[in-house]
């Protein structure tokens, strides 16, 4: 039976449909795997035929046109993302999105992690950095990637820094403990109580944009983020420890960092293995 989800939907596929089904990946992968060398239609074949699972494919259909397909696989640990591709013609048109929404909506209900790998030098992989993946290994020509499942802790630090984002003080307020702690370690400031730190937010001067880079529940049952803040001529990064109960915030030790050069005797030219980048040019920087 379709399932559909506001103007597109997920119809299962059948055993017919695998030559459908390999036409739609060669052309979606034709572009990454022809820049690597690596484009080879018996390949591709063989690789679609070793996994392939009627009954884990679901065509993505728009107005009843075929524009993607999805293979998602329940093992007994995990959900592995075995396929996830969009027709070229239909790409950029927030179709992965969705198809990673719905995957995600599945994974956290049952609190089961995502596993996946996606081709090297492939766009694929800033597309799984930004739902939250982390790269945790690689092979040869592929990178493997693993998504936790999101808990009611991680999903209050989410909207805490949502709000903030948003200026919702009132809603940034109820996320907190009337008598939460927060630790501002490289400042030396402590600021007792949720009122002062929503009025010392709220009084911060404007221009400020929150970048959220990762959240992950610890095994201790703390929750991290990590956030850049950008706000024009700076910009810092934030490594927050919530203390979480019954989704609300009871205490927050945050390590800020400013952005900037290295000393210049950490030269390229003097550490050949030193290399520079853009900080700003993190694939999983979202607003949250």
């Amino acid at each position: 039976m379709a399932s559909h989800h506001g103007g597109w939907a997920l119809v299962p596929a059948t055993a017919d449909d695998f030559e459908a089904l390999l036409a739609l990946r060669l052309r979606a992968m034709r572009e990454s795997l022809t820049r690597l060398g690596r484009y080879d239609e018996a390949r591709a074949r063989e690789r679609l035929a070793e996994g392939f699972s009627p009954e884990s494919t679901h065509h993505i259909e728009v107005r009843g046109q075929r524009v993607g397909f999805i293979v998602l696989k329940h093992l007994s640990h995990a959900f592995r993302l075995d396929h996830l591709y969009i027709d070229p013609q239909w790409q950029n048109h927030g179709l992965g999105a969705k198809a990673m929404r719905w995957v995600c909506k599945q994974a956290d209900a049952e609190q089961l992690p995502v596993e996946l790998c996606a081709l090297k030098g492939s766009d694929a992989n800033r597309f799984y950095l930004r739902w939250g993946f982390a790269k945790v290994g690689e092979g040869e020509w592929d990178n493997d990637y693993l998504r936790m499942p999101a808990t009611p802790s991680v999903r209050a630090v989410r909207r805490f820094w949502a709000a903030l984002q948003a200026r919702d003080w009132p809603k940034a307020r109820s996320l907190l403990y009337d008598d939460v702690q927060t630790v501002w370690w490289t400042s030396g400031e402590r600021i007792n109580g949720a009122d002062a730190l929503i009025d010392v937010n709220a009084r911060y001067p404007e221009g400020w944009t929150i970048h959220l880079l990762e959240v992950e529940h610890l095994q201790d049952g703390r929750v991290l983020s990590l956030a850049r803040v950008d706000h024009p001529p700076n910009q810092f990064f934030a490594t927050s420890f919530f203390r979480v109960d019954d989704g609300r915030i009871a205490g927050v030790d945050e390590y800020w960092a400013t952005v900037e050069a290295p000393p210049a005797w950490r030269s390229p030219q003097a550490f050949p293995g030193v290399t520079r980048f853009d900080p700003t040019a993190d694939p999983r920087a979202q607003m949250p």
